[in-house]
């Protein structure tokens, strides 16, 4: 169960179709750069500065782990989050660490080193043009406005308590103010002027975004986990339109949920306690199980539509990812760093 695993991490914190090939190896080694592949963001242990980050060539299906470090000599830091391709770069967010690390995608280089400042917890990143992006800070309950030309921070701009997923649509961007699980409102800003520009209440602790084909936004609510007298809620996706900036749907997932992704043909996956949904994001509803199984990250290969979900198994030891096509055909699987929970596909 989701819930077990959850206490599980917490004890490890506390003490530290068509077919393709399966991967040839995992190889600790430095990778030739391709033109196509999938990086994964390997958590690794609080407190222990042991992130990683693992590259799946789609080219030669191959698999190599610990690649910031094998390329540039360091280590990625306290606590690898996300990771965002803009532009031909890639923007690792470390958040313990305070900082993003910048890669340049043709040798995996790292070019750059944004301090964001200490105390600063970077959750997510969203680019608004080719200078300037948004990063949820977990800890300030604000969005920082990063000026990636200058690799500075710019400013901040007031949202909930302890903002996670971010998305950007209709010239607003939506920010899910998790609350550490208390959390109920969506924060919006004004691109045209990076202000605040009102919130939308939702279901408890909203952790996930993603925005439709369709141009709406789903954001994905956990559900709150009980105790100290706040009752235990389920998951739920609110289905919101960003030209009302108001919640027009909602559809019930059960349990609690870790994670969202949305393909390009308008299937949503949201990985929940004991398996992952399938959902029809055209019509707001539930098709069934995708696959059964309990996993702490999910992503969507666009163009050929297969589904990544990270698989974090103990907290304490490599964990796996599982490729499966998008009729649930499992394609093949390969083992990472601590705590996968992040995809970033290049194309």
């Amino acid at each position: 169960m989701k819930n077990l695993r959850f206490i599980l991490w917490l004890i490890a914190i506390a003490v530290s179709s068509g077919c393709v090939r399966d991967p040839l190896s995992v190889a600790p080694v430095v990778p030739v750069p391709s033109a196509k592949g999938v990086y994964i963001v390997n958590q690794g242990n609080f407190g222990r500065g042991n992130a990683t980050l693992s590259y799946f060539d789609l080219e030669n299906f191959q698999v190599y782990n610990d690649v910031f470090s094998a390329v540039n000599g360091k280590n990625l830091g306290d606590v690898g989050q996300s990771m965002v391709l803009w532009n031909g770069r890639g923007y690792i967010l470390v958040n313990d660490s305070h900082k993003i690390e910048v890669i340049d995608l043709s040798t995996n280089v790292d070019v750059e080193t944004i301090d964001l400042g200490a105390g600063a917890s970077p959750r997510q990143m969203a680019f608004v043009n080719d200078s300037l992006a948004l990063v949820t800070d977990l800890y300030s309950a604000t969005v920082l406005k990063v000026d990636v030309a200058k690799g500075s921070v710019a400013g901040a701009i007031p949202v909930g308590q302890n903002p996670e997923g971010i998305v950007l649509v209709a010239g607003k961007a939506f920010i899910a103010n998790s609350g550490f699980g208390l959390g109920t409102s969506l924060s919006i800003i004004d691109l045209a002027t990076l202000s605040p520009a009102g919130s939308i209440p939702v279901d408890e602790n909203p952790i996930g975004m993603a925005v439709t084909p369709d141009g709406l936004v789903y954001a994905l609510c956990a559900g709150a986990y009980g105790g100290g007298g706040v009752p235990e809620t389920f998951a739920t996706i609110m289905v919101v339109d960003p030209r009302q900036d108001a919640v027009v749907d909602s559809i019930s997932v059960g349990g609690h949920a870790s994670a969202l992704a949305i393909g390009a043909d308008g299937t949503a996956y949201v990985a929940g306690d004991n398996s992952v949904l399938a959902i029809d994001a055209r019509i707001h509803r539930v098709r069934g199980v995708f696959v059964t199984g309990s996993f702490d990250g999910v992503g969507v290969e666009i163009v050929s539509g297969d589904v990544y979900l990270a698989d974090a198994k103990q907290y304490v030891q490599p964990g796996t990812v599982y490729v499966y096509a998008a009729n649930g055909i499992l394609r093949t699987r390969f083992d990472v760093g601590i705590i996968p929970g992040a995809f970033a596909f290049k194309r």
